[in-house]
């Protein structure tokens, strides 16, 4: 290929044609005259005019031949010189795999000179787990099917590996066909994502461990003041303390569900529902008469929303237990999960028991601790809010954005849940 295009340019293409001329009109101009019995002086002079026609002729050939050539010329100095600036390593690779040109930014990533590595085969830069893999998708692309989106590993000469993200582009030339690699380096970006991806996972078992102290913090506390509950004779005292036990063993069992799930930050909220359900079947045994009945939808929140949400179903319920049914009165309290308009959540919980008290007007006016808390978490979670209460029972209905709250102001208690408490 490289001895045909030498020949190809020029001066060549003139000197072979000046020789061939000179020889024909010479070798021509004799057999004429020997055939006509001229004289020598007519071959002379015909054989110095027919010399000097052919001379300016390919005089003229060269000219137009080194215009075009040097047209060529600039044409590839401005090619390489594109080709040179460009920050991502190019290969040309002939249809034998031998690799026919490269640039600068190739030289930089692999550390081969151009004069070492053209001329070899492709796969010098491919390492023994890739041989095969390599040849495989050469083939592939050479018949002009697309490569696949994956990352590459070379080998520098210092055997080093490279990570690579590799396209391939298919140049079809009258004699040949080329393929076209750009290769871009990615070895600096795969290792910075490596130390932030053990970071990263540094931090979530830190987080993870601080959520399981916390739950087991919790889990004492509660466990402590259901000892106080069972030596308290108190009905008040220790109805008031199974209402606190119930909201620390939420907040408990939301820190368990976090620590257990790939995420730290967003809480199954259908899940959380379930385990709530599940403590309050272990404080009350009212709920072997009272069936609650769960309709809930797979909903994923925030934690800042999810705690807010949580406490809020817990008050709801508790309170149902403790003043809508008699004791060991029949009855069912509902949870309803569902999702409306995107990202709209409507939470429901219906109970069929005697009803809230006549002189209940709204959340915000009721003087119930428990009523106190849940009008604080509904304006954190900017939500609207519904009481449809008679004999029959009551149905509270709750429905707010789901959102990515963050800082203070979705904290569990602000300043104005504490002043109202005191």
């Amino acid at each position: 290929m490289r001895f045909y295009n030498i020949l190809l340019n020029s001066k060549a293409i003139t000197l072979i044609l000046l020789l061939f001329g000179y020889g024909w009109v010479i070798g021509s101009d004799l057999i004429a005259a020997h055939i006509s019995d001229n004289t020598f002086s007519f071959i002379h002079i015909q054989i110095a005019k027919d010399l000097i026609f052919v001379t300016i002729a390919s005089s003229g050939l060269y000219l137009l031949l080194y215009l075009k050539d040097k047209e060529l010329e600039e044409n590839r100095r401005y090619t390489n010189s594109i080709l040179e600036t460009i920050d991502v390593g190019i290969l040309v690779i002939t249809e034998d795999g031998i690799l026919d040109n490269v640039n600068s930014a190739f030289v930089n990533i692999f550390g081969y000179p151009k004069k070492e590595i053209i001329g070899q085969h492709f796969t010098k830069l491919l390492g023994e787990e890739n041989f095969e893999r390599g040849n495989h998708y050469f083939q592939q692309m050479i018949e002009g099917r697309p490569l696949p989106n994956e990352e590459w590993i070379f080998f520098d000469k210092s055997g080093n590996p490279i990570t690579l993200l590799i396209d391939a582009h298919i140049l079809q030339t009258d004699e040949e066909k080329f393929l076209i690699l750009s290769a871009t380096n990615i070895t600096s970006l795969k290792e910075t994502q490596g130390k932030l991806e053990h970071s990263l996972r540094e931090k979530q078992v830190l987080l993870s461990e601080i959520h399981h102290r916390v739950k087991n913090n919790l889990a004492i506390i509660s466990g402590l003041m259901q000892l106080q509950v069972y030596e308290e004779d108190n009905p008040g005292l220790k109805e008031k303390l199974l209402s606190c036990i119930t909201r620390i063993q939420t907040i408990g069992s939301i820190h368990e569900l976090l620590y257990q799930s790939n995420s730290l930050a967003q809480l199954r909220f259908d899940r959380s529902i379930q385990q709530m359900v599940t403590n309050l079947r272990d404080m009350y045994d009212q709920l072997r008469t009272i069936e609650l009945i769960l309709n809930l939808s797979p909903v994923t929140i925030n934690i800042n929303q999810g705690v807010p949400a949580c406490l809020i179903i817990n008050e709801i319920v508790t309170n149902a237990l403790q003043h809508a049914f008699s004791a060991k009165e029949k009855g069912f309290i509902s949870i309803d999960l569902s999702r409306s308009k995107g990202r709209v959540l409507i939470l429901t919980i219906t109970d069929n028991g005697k009803g809230l008290p006549d002189h209940f007007t709204s959340i915000s006016q009721s003087g119930s601790l428990g009523f106190q808390l849940v009008d604080t978490l509904l304006k954190q979670l900017e939500a609207k809010h519904q009481v449809d209460s008679t004999k029959q029972g009551t149905k509270f209905t709750i429905s707010f954005d789901k959102t990515s709250k963050k800082g203070s102001s979705s904290g569990l208690m602000n300043q104005h849940t504490y002043s109202s408490f005191n």
